[in-house]
């Protein structure tokens, strides 16, 4: 084996390692959704209250698959494995594992509020959330985060479409991710300001939320565009 095959297959021996790496990052984050806060029940009362978090839990672990599966995305169409793009995995990486805590709370908090709402009781094991301040500080901390992972994405898109070269309908493809992360990472940082802004009532506490709801349109937008370029390539 000369030195050129030598490199290539170290360099591809490094690349799965990363991979693996990675996957199970974000299967330690996923772990650690199903643990934060959780006690083995020994009661019926301790399983209905366990069960009670099986709804937040569910959209934390499908936030976290979303990036996943959008890095997964990436690595499949690029094959990539420059030092910029190593930085930028492991940075998103960093980001998710300090993201899980954040969306677990936020979520806990939501489906907590509406149980409560509903059923005028308070629910278990729910986290200590006594204030707007303290809605406002948790805010912050998801779009941070939030924010954080969605620019890894965008920095990775744009540096891969920069450095390999692909067919017009893969790049069309790997461009409307590009830009529906580009609108995810406005959002958040619209939800950052609208947390920074609103004064400390009852009143505008959900509106940092209810912004995540333009990820939606963003998408669609996205989309359209994208269907729109396909068909006249064709």
């Amino acid at each position: 084996m000369n030195d050129q095959q030598h490199d290539s297959h170290v360099g591809r021996v490094e690349a799965h390692r990363l991979d693996g790496f990675i996957d199970a990052a974000f299967a330690f984050a996923v772990s650690v959704l199903a643990i934060a806060g959780a006690e083995v029940p020994h009661s019926l009362h301790d399983l209905m209250s366990a069960l009670d978090r099986i709804p937040a839990f569910a959209c934390s672990f499908a936030t976290l698959m979303i990036f996943w599966h959008r890095h997964v995305r990436w690595r499949d169409r690029f094959r990539l494995h420059d030092t910029t793009s190593m930085m930028l995995s492991l940075m998103l990486v960093f980001f998710a594992l300090i993201f899980v805590y954040p969306l677990n709370m936020l979520f806990q908090a939501m489906f907590s509020s509406l149980y409560e709402a509903l059923a005028h009781q308070e629910l278990s094991g729910s986290p200590t959330i006594t204030s707007v301040h303290d809605v406002k500080a948790l805010y912050l901390c998801y779009a941070l985060a939030y924010a954080c992972m969605a620019g890894c994405l965008v920095c990775l898109y744009r540096h891969s479409l920069r450095k390999v070269h692909l067919q017009h309908p893969e790049r069309i493809e790997a461009r409307e991710v590009m830009y529906t992360q580009s609108g995810s990472l406005c959002v958040a940082l619209l939800s950052l300001c609208a947390t920074l802004l609103i004064p400390e009532t009852p009143a505008w506490a959900p509106l940092p939320g209810f912004i995540y709801m333009l990820i939606s349109p963003m998408y669609w937008i996205a989309g359209r565009w994208a269907r729109r370029a396909k068909e006249s390539v064709a």
